[in-house]
């Protein structure tokens, strides 16, 4: 009897202990939700939305890039929508899906709409690579990169726009890699490069030629509790509490490995330029090679908005960029016979706002980036 008993008591306390351990679990599942509405609600209603640093649409929507845009907020909700829905695609890892819109299209395969006029079915086919500043991050369609360096070349000219965020050199090359498998074979390749690659290199992961964070996302062995901890450091409990810890010994741990890493980074895009020049020979294309400009190198006096991205910014974030910058303006510069141009610098004389974080411009940067891609394309000067 007491046997029978002991039993009884024993499965009545599983069952109550399982009890617990789900409340707790649904408990910490609804304060998740909760803590990520409200910090969502305060950015929302911040007094200075520029200094928001999840809900990165009401920051950008501040910049005074878009002070004569009246659209601006149905705007950047489309660009937003435009970004959910990235897939897995083998070797270069993710592209997003189809969106159709207003001011921001891309097609099935996930490519960015160039627009264009009466293309000549003998035009040159021109395909340029790069990460979010190319595909269009803070622009319409029609002032895109791409689109302004179409609208500068004309009917004669075919641009296609690979640009995908996030992506560095090692990811664009093997895109390329793809379209020549398929037999779809450019006159011309244009790379636009130097922000992924300097960030996933010199400071997060702070491994050069690394997709970024895709190596610690990919970090999976079921059952362990770095399983565990990692689901943690997902969690808006460890963005409240912990996170502005885990960023100082984040920046703690890079910083030592700045100047190595910067100078790896450059290593690495030379190797880069090396292995797309073999492509060209055999595949009897012409490539370009542009990098490209950074808020935290800019050498003029910034204007508020801007100096308040720098304020926001981590001070090894910004140590690291500076570094690679500097690494890559050494190596690079004065080699535009080698189809090799380095124009971080081409915003340093300019007045106007152009930044809309410290790595997007708007389209009135974007216009002058086309026309340097033009006049090194065409040998030709637009007056």
């Amino acid at each position: 009897m007491r046997l029978i008993i002991l039993i009884q008591w024993f499965f009545s306390l599983l069952r109550y202990l399982w009890q617990f351990i789900g409340i707790t679990l649904l408990l910490l599942v609804i304060g998740h939700y909760i803590l990520g509405g409200i910090g969502q609600l305060r950015e929302l209603f911040a007094e200075d939305p520029a200094k928001s640093v999840q809900n990165k649409a009401v920051s950008y929507v501040q910049s005074p890039v878009y002070d004569e845009f009246a659209d601006r907020d149905k705007f950047w909700r489309e660009q937003r929508k435009a970004k959910r829905g990235a897939g897995f695609q083998p070797y270069y890892h993710w592209r997003r899906g189809a969106f159709s819109g207003e001011f921001t299209n891309t097609s099935p395969e996930g490519i960015r709409l160039t627009v264009k006029n009466n293309i000549s079915p003998d035009a040159k086919k021109i395909f340029m690579f790069g990460g979010s500043t190319l595909w269009g991050t803070g622009s319409p369609d029609r002032y895109t990169i791409p689109s302004e360096l179409q609208a500068l070349l004309g009917p004669g000219y075919d641009v296609h726009n690979f640009g995908e965020t996030g992506y560095v050199s090692t990811q664009e090359l093997n895109y390329l890699l793809h379209r020549l498998a398929l037999g779809d074979i450019p006159d011309t390749v244009i790379f636009y490069d130097g922000i992924n690659d300097g960030y996933a290199g010199a400071y997060s992961p702070s491994i050069p030629r690394d997709p970024q964070k895709l190596r610690e996302e990919r970090k999976i062995d079921s059952g362990t509790l770095a399983d565990l901890f990692s689901l943690f450091t997902k969690s808006n409990y460890y963005r409240l509490f912990f996170e502005q810890d885990g960023r100082r010994n984040w920046d703690l741990l890079v910083e030592k490995k700045i100047v190595p890493n910067s100078v790896l980074v450059i290593d690495m895009y030379e190797a880069h330029i090396k292995q797309i020049r073999a492509l060209s020979k055999e595949y009897g294309f012409r490539a370009l090679f542009f990098w490209q400009p950074n808020l935290f190198s800019l050498n003029r006096t910034m204007n508020d908005f801007e100096r308040t991205i720098l304020g926001n910014a981590s001070p090894v974030l910004v140590k690291s960029q500076k570094a690679v910058y500097e690494a890559a303006k050494a190596r690079l510069s004065g080699r535009e016979d080698e189809n090799i141009f380095f124009i971080g610098d081409i915003f340093d004389d300019e007045e106007e706002p152009i930044y809309i974080d410290w790595m997007h411009i708007g389209p009135n940067g974007n216009a002058i980036i086309a026309q340097r891609m033009f006049e090194s394309l065409t040998g030709s000067t637009i007056q």
